[in-house]
């Protein structure tokens, strides 16, 4: 079914985070057309077989969609790249697809801790012809134009504060990559010398914004909408923008992690929605459960607590999403 015809959708993951991002590739998936193919690509260096196998079966219940997995090795491990904090890795290998994908005019790239509410086609159907790529403003240009936390954008975003324009400074985490136009731009081995030749502080995000400064078409808040610290400080054109996406994002990015808290965030339910649909949301409770994040005691209570947050919530999810998720962690005790 691969085809350049096709809408090519990459992830890049380690072992460890196969579980979340499936939940985000469910959530494609779900949203996808019917009349339109999609390949899903992942980009990893150690992805075990039976994680591959359960996402292999997890995808070939969508028709219009295929799945195959690309170990980056040889790429990169010739390179001393830096991470720091829980970033690992992985994160720099959206840097190969100009590479890996030529036979693409366009690729869309995902981070996998995120929740896609609509067709990921009209992403990739946008113009951006004449730009290296397109993205969404990152959460620090709110930062930049609060002035409030000066000191933290020095010690954290000296790329941002150098651009000409800070306040284009974009998020990686969801990215369109015009394929070509990249490739012919800088090689993947000088590419991924820059990536080297520094310690970049927010790492391949920041490599992006060096090297396509000028370069990016800047998408509404809709496709990457993420709460945003101090967004009452952005512009008004931009916080306008910025409120329309909370009430209807298209992506939702977690900056606090639903797998990795203990209290109510925004869209809680949406993550257990697909969560539920994955073969992984035994996995994803019994690390909860583990990090004492959940017990027998509390799970049942914190559901229901966020659930009557929601004030509305559809009885769908009440009653079919909710429940898988009490069943499974029944089922994880009882083992």
């Amino acid at each position: 079914m691969t085809s350049s015809s096709a809408i090519p959708i990459v992830f890049s993951a380690n072992n460890y985070y196969v579980p979340y991002m499936a939940v985000t590739i469910q959530s494609v998936m779900e949203n996808a057309s019917q009349d339109r193919q999609y390949s899903i690509y992942i980009l990893h260096q150690e992805i075990k077989n039976d994680n591959m196998e359960l996402l292999r079966k997890q995808v070939s219940s969508y028709h219009q969609f295929s799945i195959e997995f690309i170990n980056v090795m040889e790429y990169i491990d010739k390179y001393d790249l830096f991470v720091s904090r829980h970033i690992t890795v992985e994160t720099y290998f959206r840097l190969l697809i100009p590479e890996l994908l030529t036979k693409y005019a366009k690729a869309i790239y995902l981070d996998g801790d995120m929740i896609c509410c609509t067709d990921i086609a009209k992403l990739l159907d946008i113009n951006i012809e004449g730009y290296l790529l397109a993205s969404v403003r990152d959460t620090a240009v709110a930062l930049y134009y609060s002035k409030l936390e000066e000191e933290y954008l020095k010690s954290r975003h000296q790329v941002l504060l150098n651009l000409k324009d800070p306040s284009t400074y974009f998020n990686g985490g969801m990215c369109i990559f015009n394929i070509k136009l990249f490739h012919d731009a800088i090689s993947t081995e000088d590419l991924f010398k820059l990536a080297a030749s520094r310690k970049w502080e927010v790492h391949d995000q920041d490599v992006l914004n060096y090297l396509s400064e000028g370069k990016t078409l800047l998408l509404p808040y809709h496709w990457n909408y993420m709460p945003m610290p101090f967004s009452e400080y952005l512009p008004k054109c931009l916080s306008d923008e910025y409120n329309d996406a909370k009430q209807t994002p298209k992506i939702i990015h977690y900056a606090v992690k639903p797998w990795n808290c203990y209290g109510y965030i925004d869209n809680f339910e949406l993550f257990w929605k697909y969560a539920t649909r994955t073969p992984f949301i035994g996995v994803i409770i019994g690390r909860m459960k583990v990090k004492e994040f959940i017990s027998n005691k509390s799970f049942k209570a914190r559901v229901l607590s966020n659930i009557k947050r929601r004030n509305g919530l559809g009885i769908r999810f009440v009653l079919l999403d909710c429940i898988k998720a009490l069943l499974f962690r029944d089922n994880i005790h009882k083992g």
